[in-house]
């Protein structure tokens, strides 16, 4: 009956204890639906032989084969030698090397699949689906609004338009679980409780990205918010204080080192800090709210023309995936209508949830409301990040459990009463916001089909209203939940699976798992080449530019050491003097800065570099200074592979030495002191500790052992010299002579130097970033960047 109250609860709106076997029943059949929507849903991939796209295999599925390879040879894959000349994974929170799920499957699967990635990816999405449903089963929720609730978290919005970023999924993945734990410890006073929550918010937090932040937010509100609503508030912190502090020690033992280090690289990288006008450009635009009911009101499903990059430059670093926000009209209507207009988001155990879905969405739209810069200034590690929209996970994931609780509430008590005022307010502000993404779409000559889409949208939103609307008893309304949840999952599963957004087919990526003939024939012609020179004792490079998203890095997959990749996140200094860019699928986005104007210039030399992949003749490559001298391994028609003449040997032992500072360039940005073959280059940084008279070959060196994070080299020496390892020079890289440590220099601009002495010696060089002494190191750079 309209306007009947539901029963006491407590903060988390959990009803009086039903009888335990029905409710253990209840647990199982809402797991059991929620797993059967999954395998539904996660077989449209495999029947289409499709796989989630973009990054999810042009980055992250290229980081999980080198993991996966680098643990089955013996070597830790802390350190990436195949990603832009060297790479720090441990420090990249894009790596996976702290995603235990993907470690755990590295040890037995050297050459992990595609599809094999993707399981993995949507098994986090399950699991979070599974912990929303026994959150709802703790709060006595029915079961449709159990199934309903993990089927928003799992399919809804940014779950399921940017389902290639799996870093962020992962994150949004175990946020129920985290949430669950948290209730649990806090309800039982558990200390197993809080430790499995401390580990899985840790976990969450080892994303290192803005959606693990703000979610690790959300965290923190639940349990203040648990505190301050308790009916003794102190006398509730008190009785939980030692799972409080439990939590807090075993999550700062688990996040606080590789969090150090990430934010070692980070000071260290090409993006030490964003400016606001930047990260703004990653705001929602907010005509894109339309979408949340109405999937293709901008043709998402075919050919985009809603708000975009084109559209509203302000909003350049955005497209229609960031920007998807469909989480089906039926849990908008139950939002808007028993949450708003009924006033149940207003509730105790509601309240919170529904101010973090305003939270999300204020900060999400940026720069059209003062939250994000005010947070952009303020709130510690948000000027870390450059898109507001990534709030959107947050909006689906609370949006969920709010939709859960409001579904659960209407078949105890019934409809809410009547609020004319409140129901005309509503209903005009969804009115102008369809209106205005109608009109916004006639700009670009869509405003008809835009109108058709709302109008296709208008049957599943009258239904729900009248199935919902003419239940009377108890059982009538258990029913007609399970109808709209069904209807609102249909909706969803139609949409959001295997759509344009995250599905595209398998044979796009083959190159990363089974290429066809034609690129097969490339890589067995460039890997033949390498082992040829690395049999010779050299490690040569090389530089893949303008083949596609896939082969961006394909080095690391095929275990080729390249000079680029595809990586926001780059190793400061090398970036700014080598310039390989975030990606190179076009080779107009390779620049050629004065420093490395060309492939044959001195410090490409210096680098190795000498096979280059292109998708045409090299002289056709913008920005180019001048066409390299170099043999045409492989002419068209669709690749061309260049050896490139007089590559500096991987290792240089020499007597003569200039000290300068390797950074310093001129007006024009050329380097006023360059890599020379006849000496090595220190710069003025880390000088070395004696003069060297004498001009010259210091004596014999050469590599008799080699892995990512381990190289052994042999030098035989008269008089002792300096050796220049042309390996990228960062911190974290220990180097021992004859098992005694000895510090490490940086050699010839980019690379690791070190003074050996006369005689006969074994040289080892060692990526150790859990070193006490790079871990010191760290916290004083971290320190002095908090300033």
């Amino acid at each position: 009956m309209a306007g009947t109250k539901v029963a006491s609860e407590d903060a988390y709106g959990v009803p009086p204890k039903e009888d335990v076997a029905h409710g253990i029943r209840r647990l199982f059949a809402a797991g059991g639906l929620i797993t059967g929507l999954w395998l539904i849903a996660a077989s449209r991939w495999i029947v289409t032989d499709t796989v989630v796209p973009w990054d999810s295999k042009n980055q992250f599925y290229a980081f999980f084969r080198f993991m996966a390879a680098a643990i089955d040879s013996g070597a830790s894959p802390f350190w990436n030698p195949y990603h832009y000349a060297g790479h720090p994974s441990v420090a990249d929170p894009q790596s996976l090397i702290f995603a235990p799920a993907f470690v755990v499957w590295a040890l037995f699967d050297p050459a992990p699949s595609l599809h094999a990635f993707d399981l993995i990816v949507f098994a986090h999405v399950l699991i979070g689906g599974l912990c929303v449903g026994a959150i709802g089963w703790r709060a006595g929720w029915p079961l449709a609004a159990c199934v309903l609730a993990a089927a928003v978290f799992m399919f809804g919005g940014a779950a399921a338009g940017r389902l290639q970023h799996t870093g962020l999924i992962l994150s949004y993945g175990l946020f129920p679980a985290a949430l669950l734990l948290l209730q649990i410890a806090l309800d039982r006073r558990s200390i197993a409780g809080a430790v499995g929550f401390a580990i899985v918010a840790g976990t969450l937090a080892l994303g290192r990205n803005q959606v693990a932040l703000l979610l690790c937010f959300v965290l923190i509100a639940v349990a203040v918010s648990a505190i301050v609503g308790a009916d003794r508030p102190l006398r509730y912190l008190r009785e939980r204080a030692g799972v409080l502090i439990c939590m807090a020690l075993v999550g700062f033992a688990l996040v606080a080192v590789p969090l150090l280090l990430t934010i070692q690289f980070a000071a260290l990288s090409n993006r030490p800090g964003l400016p606001l006008d930047f990260a703004l450009k990653g705001s929602l635009y907010p005509a894109h709210l339309a979408q949340l009911m109405v999937p293709n009101i901008y043709g998402v499903q075919d050919a985009f023309w809603g708000p975009g990059p084109d559209s509203v430059p302000d909003a350049a670093y955005t497209d229609d995936s960031f920007n998807y926000l469909f989480v089906g009209a039926v849990p908008i209507v139950l939002l808007l209508w028993f949450g708003v207009i009924g006033g149940w988001a207003f509730r105790r155990g509601r309240v919170l949830l529904l101010a973090i879905i305003a939270c999300a969405l204020v900060y999400a739209l940026g720069r059209y409301t003062p939250l994000f810069t005010w947070a952009f200034d303020w709130v510690p590690g948000v000027d870390l990040f450059r898109r507001p929209v990534d709030a959107d996970f947050v909006l689906v994931a609370a949006l969920a459990l709010l939709v859960g609780h409001l579904l659960a509430d209407y078949v105890r008590a019934g409809l809410p009463r009547r609020r004319i005022f409140a129901s005309v307010v509503v209903s005009a502000g969804v009115v102008a916001m369809l209106g205005w993404a109608v009109a916004f779409s006639e700009r670009s000559g869509h405003g008809t089909q835009a109108l058709l889409e709302v109008l296709k949208a208008l049957p599943i939103v009258l239904g729900a209203i009248l199935v919902l609307a003419f239940a009377g008893t108890t059982r009538a309304r258990a029913a007609a939940a399970a109808v709209v949840a069904l209807i609102a999952i249909a909706d969803l599963m139609w949409w959001n699976v295997a759509f344009r957004l995250n599905a595209e087919q398998r044979a796009h990526y083959a190159v990363l798992e089974q290429p066809n003939p034609a690129d097969a024939k490339v890589i067995e012609l460039v890997e033949r080449l390498v082992r040829d020179r690395r049999a010779a004792g050299e490690r040569p490079r090389v530089e893949i530019v303008g083949m596609g998203g896939p082969w961006q890095n394909l080095a690391m997959v095929r275990g080729l050491e390249a000079t680029n990749g595809y990586n926001p996140l780059r190793i400061g200094f090398y970036d700014r003097l080598v310039s390989p860019g975030e990606s190179s699928w076009r080779p107009e986005l390779r620049s050629f800065p004065a420093s490395f104007d060309s492939y044959d210039c001195a410090l490409a030399r210096t680098l190795g570099l000498e096979f280059v992949v292109l998708d045409r003749p090299i002289e056709q490559v913008p920005h180019l200074a001048r066409r390299p001298v170099a043999d045409v391994l492989l002419s068209g028609p669709d690749v061309w592979v260049y050896r490139l003449r007089d590559p500096a040997p991987r290792l240089k032992f020499s007597r003569r030495i200039q000290i300068a500072d390797a950074d310093a360039t001129n007006a024009g940005g050329q380097l006023l002191a360059s890599p020379s073959p006849d000496r090595v280059l220190i710069d003025d940084d880390t000088p070395p500790s004696r003069n060297y008279l004498a001009e010259g070959s210091a004596g014999r060196a050469g590599i008799v052992a080699w892995r990512p994070d381990r190289i052994e080299i042999e030098t035989d020496s008269e008089l002792g010299g300096m050796l220049a390892l042309h390996d990228v020079y960062y911190p974290g890289w220990i180097a021992e002579i004859d098992g005694a440590s000895a510090p490490i220099l940086r050699a010839d601009v980019l690379f690791r130097g070190l003074e050996v002495p006369p005689g006969r010696h074994r040289v080892v060089f060692r990526f150790a970033p859990f070193a006490l002494d790079n871990l010191r190191d760290a916290l004083k750079l971290a320190l002095r960047r908090g300033e």
